[in-house]
């Protein structure tokens, strides 16, 4: 796959050199045929802008792939193809309006799926729902696109013709009505709610509550019904179902806390713009919890283009960016998220480690202690704990871990994973007797959680402690998670220390197929060549984990291999040396 990448890249580059050169070329004053010369063809400024085009959605960068696109358009007189690539681009680095531009100049008599939508929205925005059904009405769309579309012109229908012709659109759009899917259920009760018919849709929501995938905008909605109809227990305790299962999430800690503190709680009802935001936003953020990549952001584009204030949307996307590399888009969207937004300190909590990734660490920290000062909960607290732990400042990290777990515990509610971040912190700072304390009380918590199966077993082979039950553990939580490359690496690491050598290879070769860029585990794969004796591959390895920024510690180390191969007897550096195993339990 990435030789093919390359290729296209090369082939691009190369085809875009000879266009820029041939057609750019000059000859001298004076020269017999320099008044012949015939000017530029504007075409090959329309090829031209379209290679770059191209080149840079192959790199990930939309913004400048929209540019060319437009230039390519403007040089060649329209064309349907360009332009649906550009609304593609535009979508993508967040610019609907451009996208909308785009898709008007696209070929409109079969327009793409993708064109159609951009074309809907734009004209839902305007208020005018015939005309958007008239988009998402028949074309070619794929399954995903079908869905959104279906949506789509549920909400169109629920303006223009009321309630059963939406419920109709949506039925009809199944392939099987008795079967319907978690989206669309909810869509129903949307529907339902915004037209007043609220017994129906708490009896969706229900279905919904017991069968489906647990939705953060379903249980809303559901928590706001079970409360103007008098049931604001089961309301409350609803909202914190969702806390314990799915995690923390703002907008509903603050409805859980609004109920609880006997606040009046009103049923949303959802206008056009707001219900086809909707419509967008649900099936976008199922699409974006499966994909690795920004494609998400396309249909979150158009969710925010309709609704700006449906800010989950965007600290969604915002994490499809920082995913796919984009890091300054990804900051950049956390930014526009507005201090009285619910959303606003879990932005810039994300918006804290997009930095921290960037190697912005101090900027990282103000913004951090930010969005702390503006909502002073558990679920920041963890997360600046976990911001001082990723920096190596295991103290302060420590220290806010106790406060929170002195909370936990005082409310009867212990977490496994603070028990875990503070001994992982407890063991990098040299204090293992507190940190062995805290892994047993989180393997207490979690008795199969993987992490700390391997962690308290790791730190058990590494100081020589329990040898036994710590291969139990680490070959355990091997089994639990057997393609985790750390917890491979623990289990080859272990046999080494316990001098098991060719058992180690065969381990610590699989954990650096499972994580090839990690520098310790090409490091421990080193170690294990040399004292099999094959000495080349040792040497590539600590080569390649030289490369791999292994920090200064383990560098030294490094280089000392490469210098001098390893002592006689063994020769046990293992990961507390410089950090290595810390864990992250950020929400």
């Amino acid at each position: 796959m990435m030789i093919r990448l390359t290729a296209r890249i090369s082939a691009a580059l190369a085809a875009l050199s000879l266009v820029s050169c041939s057609a750019g070329m000059r000859l001298p004053q004076g020269h017999p045929l320099a008044g012949s010369q015939p000017p530029r063809p504007e075409a090959a400024d329309s090829y031209s802008a379209f290679l770059v085009a191209r080149f840079a959605t192959l790199t990930n960068d939309p913004r400048t792939a929209l540019e060319r696109y437009q230039a390519a358009l403007d040089t060649s007189g329209g064309a349907g193809e360009i332009a649906q690539r550009a609304v593609f681009a535009a979508l993508l680095a967040g610019g609907f309006d451009e996208a909308e531009t785009m898709a008007r100049e696209a070929d409109l008599v079969d327009p793409s799926a993708l064109v159609r939508l951009t074309l809907a929205v734009g004209a839902i925005r305007e208020g005018k729902p015939a005309a958007a059904d008239r988009w998402l009405d028949g074309g070619r769309f794929g399954p995903f696109n079908r869905m959104t579309a279906v949506n789509l012109r549920a909400w169109c229908a629920l303006e223009t013709s009321g309630p059963d012709a939406a419920r109709e659109i949506l039925l009809a759009g199944q392939a099987d009505p008795d079967l319907l899917d978690s989206v669309t259920l909810y869509m129903l009760s949307l529907i339902d709610i915004a037209a007043g018919e609220d017994g129906r849709a708490l009896q969706t929501l229900e279905t919904v509550w017991a069968n489906g995938p647990r939705l953060a905008v379903a249980s809303d909605a559901h928590a706001r019904l079970l409360a103007a109809a008098g049931e604001r227990e089961r309301a409350r305790e609803m909202l914190l179902t969702f806390r314990e299962e799915i995690g923390p999430n703002p907008s509903l800690d603050a409805l859980r806390r609004r109920i609880a503190a006997g606040e009046d709680v009103a049923v949303r009802r959802m206008d056009l713009r707001e219900g086809a935001a909707m419509a967008i936003y649900a099936p976008a953020a199922a699409l974006s919890a499966r994909s690795d990549g920004d494609l998400a952001g396309v249909y979150f584009s158009m969710a925010l283009a309709l609704d700006p204030q449906l800010d989950i949307a965007r600290t969604l996307w915002a994490d499809a960016l920082d995913e796919a590399g984009r890091r300054a888009d990804a900051i950049a969207t956390l930014r526009e998220v507005g201090e009285d937004s619910p959303f606003y300190a879990t932005a810039r909590g994300q918006m804290a480690w997009a930095l921290r990734r960037e190697g912005r660490n101090e900027e990282a920290l103000q913004v951090a202690g930010d969005a702390l000062s503006h909502a002073p909960d558990r679920d920041l607290r963890v997360q600046l704990g976990d911001l001082f732990a990723s920096l190596e400042r295991d103290g302060e990290a420590e220290a806010i871990f106790s406060q929170i777990i002195a909370g936990d515990e005082a409310r009867g509610r212990p977490d496994w994973r603070l028990y875990l971040a503070r001994g992982a912190a407890r063991e990098r700072l040299g204090r293992w007797p507190e940190a062995e304390s805290d892994l047993m009380r989180a393997r207490e918590l979690a008795p199969d959680n993987a992490q700390v199966l391997n962690h308290l077993g790791y730190g058990w082979v590494d100081r020589g402690l329990n040898l036994d039950e710590a291969m139990q553990l680490i070959s355990r939580a091997a089994d639990l998670e057997p393609h985790n490359g750390m917890i491979v690496d623990s289990l080859g690491w272990a046999h080494y220390r316990l001098g098991e050598f060719q058992r180690a290879v065969i381990h610590l070769e699989r954990a650096v197929e499972l994580e090839p860029g990690d520098p310790v585990v090409n490091d421990h794969l080193g170690d294990a060549y040399w004292r099999v004796g094959r000495r080349l591959e040792a040497h590539f390895q600590w080569k390649r984990a030289l490369s791999l920024e292994p920090g200064a510690t383990r560098a030294e180390t490094l280089r000392r291999k490469l210098s001098e191969g390893l002592p006689e007897g063994p020769n046990y550096a293992g990961r507390g040396a410089d950090g290595r195993g810390g864990v992250m339990v950020r929400p």
